[in-house]
């Protein structure tokens, strides 16, 4: 600082560029580190699926909202520490395309799958909540249609590729 300059002007200058900061990041919605991806293999379906891992909160709270497309071999896998308590779903609120839902119990066996529509409300509790109806432990979003295309069911496994590749568990 040079000696002509006033301490209190520099400290407000300073406090000015640093609120607008918070306030710009804050106006930009959440922020959610950057996750990791993971190669899925769905039982029945020849190519794997590369997924990205959600496995904070706010990396759940973000999920797939704003996104406007999705590879077709393409998804995100939502991961639990504890299972969520039965009755504990997925909404649609600020994403804005049309998805597949399939919950999963501990050991990757698909429990309930859902086909999911973008909610058009800018309120998100007037967006349906998408229910499996069982307790689950993680759950994979993929383009709508996804599972029906390809023949998967209640009762199929999701699972990570191992070295050898997929084989059906």
């Amino acid at each position: 600082m040079k000696k002509d300059e006033n301490p209190s002007v520099c400290k407000r200058l300073a406090l000015t560029g640093v609120l607008l900061m918070v306030v710009s990041g804050a106006l930009a919605g959440p922020v959610a580190a950057p996750m990791k991806t993971v190669s899925l293999c769905v039982q029945g379906v020849q190519k794997t699926v590369r997924a990205e891992v959600a496995a904070s909160e706010a990396q759940r709270n973000l999920g797939l909202m704003n996104r406007r497309e999705l590879a077709p071999y393409a998804g995100m896998l939502f991961q639990f520490a504890e299972p969520p308590p039965v009755g504990v779903g997925f909404y649609m609120y600020r994403t804005l395309i049309p998805l597949d839902v399939a919950f999963m119990n501990k050991s990757g066996r698909i429990v309930a799958i859902r086909t999911m529509v973008p909610c058009a409300s800018s309120v998100p509790s007037r967006c349906p909540v998408y229910r499996p109806g069982v307790g689950f432990a993680s759950a994979l979003e993929v383009n709508a249609g996804f599972f029906k295309r390809h023949d998967v069911q209640k009762g199929d496994s999701i699972f990570p590729v191992e070295q050898e590749g997929c084989k059906d568990h």
